[in-house]
């Protein structure tokens, strides 16, 4: 038997093209949560909050082990059966307290649909879709996230699409389909420069020049924010291009528009201008973060690094939240005259948190690196068949600063370290990845209280904070002074604001569960939390759930001792494995063995109690 799965819009069981009853609701949504996971190890406790959430009976367990057996009927694979034995294309194995449903492209349609835009066949990439992803489940907070991060993919694909039909000179046959999508997320700037350049393609210069003007209205009223500096480039190109902004028809082969940037991350004006001639340096930076505070000895410490001499590389690691990307992007973003050649910022791990291939982000580099052809197509990396060969050719001769985002492994970075040349790198890590050689390290401790306290008055007003600077104190000490906590508390008080401050402090410091308080509207953080913790090594995974039954997050080595259940010695090793993946932190300066604490970050603390807490209320099952 042949079953395939469909997720790129309703949850479809397809048997040799003949649809199948998945069963009942709470099957469906087990099914949809190990699609939308394919191929990777959800925790039996993370199926069990998707399936009952909050409120899970006593036999959940066992509830859950009897859905998966049913999952296992309809593929044909219960296990010991023939069909088992035969590898199905879509198979569900027990892996290390939790499951995996294993799939390749032809059992699954968002598996296809990623090869197919990697190959760059983008038109059969799109023609898999039916609607928005997993359309029915988006209730479920674990579906919901993978859901969003599909419905970004497809968003993607499509401008990629478009830039293609643009460079073939087919930007007049899509314009009604980038309208409808333009429609549907209308502050998308790439999309609607795309639009514009579509339009201008088939001589409509008038309504893109609208189209933009109808994009600055709108970002002005829903963010407050002006269009990005690449749109107005655009708009202005087409401005003087353009002459007199009168309607006028003209055929589908008329003037065609200035090319729009294809980069992903919203390029901006790079500093000062490029030499008449030549092509600008590319600058392939996120916005810089608007709110950023504090860091300042590590910020001067960190341009020294990548601005000196030999050895210009750099890692920032910390834990989850501590700001390391946006220290790395806030600095990158002040250093542009001294990287002429330009600055870089690539991403190692998708939005499901997988790790790419090394190749897709070399090309990616690559391409932000080549020169536009003047038809107006996208760029095209140098070097196709070697990427690697390409990167370090590009880099021989030019000083550019390359950010690398959220490693994990020095495998991951030597890649794309300059083997030559005055380039410098800097890399976020929660890890310290101590095989890098030469690498300079920052770790990023939480903030100061005062610095906290200004990241909270940059959000919700100065005056604010000001007339009550005790209890504001209170506040970023209890969601934990890193960046995220902050940020949380920040935003969830930005909507707050008939609450005093005080009021609030008293709220975080009572019995209401902190996670509950301040991610209550955004399960994507505790997706990062559970994520934080879900890969670590199993040991690892376990002794974090365990440290949330101590009464403070921070602690003793004997206190760890007795939770984990082990002798001092095994936990001391337990906890050195988790210091080095910035799960946890020292407190205070390290002294002799037996008076060292041991810190956990607030939001991780909360994140390790509440699991605590739902286990204790659980019957122990048998695991399988």
């Amino acid at each position: 038997m042949a079953v395939g799965f469909g997720i790129l819009g309703p949850l479809r069981v397809l048997e040799n093209g003949r649809e199948l009853d998945a069963g009942s609701r709470k099957q469906q949504i087990l099914l949809a949560a190990l699609l939308s996971h394919a191929n990777t190890r959800l925790s039996a406790e993370t199926l069990v909050e998707a399936l009952w959430d909050d409120a899970p009976p006593r036999t959940a367990r066992k509830n859950l082990q009897v859905y998966v057996s049913g999952l296992r009927r309809l593929l044909g694979a219960e296990p010991g059966s023939a069909a088992e034995r035969t590898v199905p294309a879509v198979r569900i194995s027990h892996q290390a307290g939790g499951y995996v449903l294993h799939a390749g492209e032809d059992g699954l349609d968002a598996l296809r649909f990623e090869q197919r835009a990697r190959a760059g066949a983008f038109a059969q990439a799109l023609g898999l879709w039916r609607g928005p992803a997993l359309d029915g489940f988006r209730d479920v907070p674990l579906i919901d996230a993978a859901a969003q991060r599909l419905d970004r993919r497809f968003l993607g694909v499509f401008e990629d699409w478009l830039d293609a039909e643009l460079a073939a000179g087919r930007g007049a046959e899509a314009i009604e389909r980038v309208a409808e999508t333009a429609q549907r997320h209308p502050l998308r700037e790439r999309l609607r420069m795309l639009q514009m350049a579509a339009l201008c393609q088939a001589g409509r210069r008038f309504e893109a020049l609208a189209v933009y003007d109808e994009l600055r209205q709108l970002l002005a009223h829903e963010l407050g924010l002006p269009p990005s500096p690449a749109l107005a480039r655009f708009y202005r190109a087409l401005l003087c291009e353009a002459g007199p902004v009168l309607p006028r028809t003209a055929a589908p082969s008329g003037p065609a528009a200035p090319s729009p940037p294809a980069a992903p991350y919203g390029p901006a004006a790079p500093p000062g201008p490029a030499p008449a001639g030549s092509p600008a340096p590319p600058h392939l930076l996120p916005t810089d973060p608007p709110a950023f505070t504090g860091r300042a000895a590590v910020r001067h410490r960190l341009t020294e690094v990548l601005t000196g001499g030999a050895g210009r590389l750099a890692v920032l690691s910390g834990p989850l939240g501590a700001g390391k990307t946006a220290l790395a992007v806030h600095t990158a973003h002040r250093l542009g005259e001294r990287f002429p050649d330009g600055r870089l910022f690539v991403r190692l791990r998708g939005d499901d948190g997988r790790l790419r291939p090394p190749e897709d982000v070399l090309r990616q580099l690559l391409a932000a690196t080549a020169p536009a052809g003047h038809g107006g197509g996208p760029p095209r990396p140098p070097g196709r068949s070697d990427p690697r060969w390409a990167w370090q050719l590009w880099l021989t001769g030019r000083r550019a600063l390359v950010v690398v985002d959220d490693a994990r492994r020095e495998s991951e970075v030597r890649p794309l370290l300059p083997e030559a040349g005055e380039s410098a790198v800097v890399v976020t890590a929660r890890p310290g990845l101590i095989g890098l050689e030469g690498a300079h390290r920052f770790w990023l401790p939480p903030l100061g209280v005062d610095e906290a306290v200004e990241f909270l008055g940059r959000t919700i007003g100065a005056e604010r904070v000001e007339a009550d600077r005790e209890a504001a104190a209170r506040i970023v000490c209890a969601a934990g002074l890193l960046p995220l906590g902050v940020r949380l508390v920040a935003d969830r008080l930005a909507f707050l604001r008939h609450v005093p401050l005080g009021e609030y402090g008293a709220r975080l410091t009572g019995g209401r569960a902190l996670l509950d308080e301040l991610c209550g509207g955004d399960p994507l953080v505790r997706v990062r939390l559970a994520g934080a913790v879900g890969e670590l090594p199993e040991a690892g995974h376990r002794a974090v759930l365990r440290l949330g039954l101590l009464a403070r997050p921070v602690f003793t080595l004997d206190q760890a001792a007795a939770v984990l259940d082990c002798d001092p010695g095994t936990a001391a090793r337990t906890l050195e494995d988790l210091l080095e993946a910035s799960v946890l932190t020292l407190a205070g300066a390290p002294g002799p063995a037996g008076a060292v604490r041991y810190a956990m970050p607030a939001l991780l603390y909360a994140y390790a109690r509440e699991r605590a807490a739902r286990a204790a209320e659980r019957v122990p099952a048998r695991h399988r």
